[in-house]
């Protein structure tokens, strides 16, 4: 059995650029990106447009959507035990 002491890997993970701390990132971005929609939406409803605000808005729920799902997956944390 080979362990981590015997190949001197850290005990710790180091913080380095990862697809976890990316999501978070990603997820500030679509976050922004979705109030942006919401906001262009706002104004189109003002002005009549409703057909367009609604795609708007529609757009930036997806893009709620997709944040919600940005980050660590809870199945990809559990290990097995032996």
């Amino acid at each position: 059995m080979v362990t981590a002491t015997k190949l001197k890997l850290p005990l710790k993970p180091s913080l380095v650029a990862t697809h976890a701390t990316d999501g978070g990132l990603e997820r500030q971005k679509l976050l922004q990106q979705a109030e942006t929609l919401h906001q262009q939406a706002q104004v189109l409803a003002a002005k009549g447009e409703l057909q367009e605000a609604g795609l708007l808005i529609l757009k930036g729920l997806d893009c709620e959507r997709r944040a919600k799902a940005r980050g660590p997956q809870v199945l990809g944390l559990i290990k097995k035990r032996e």
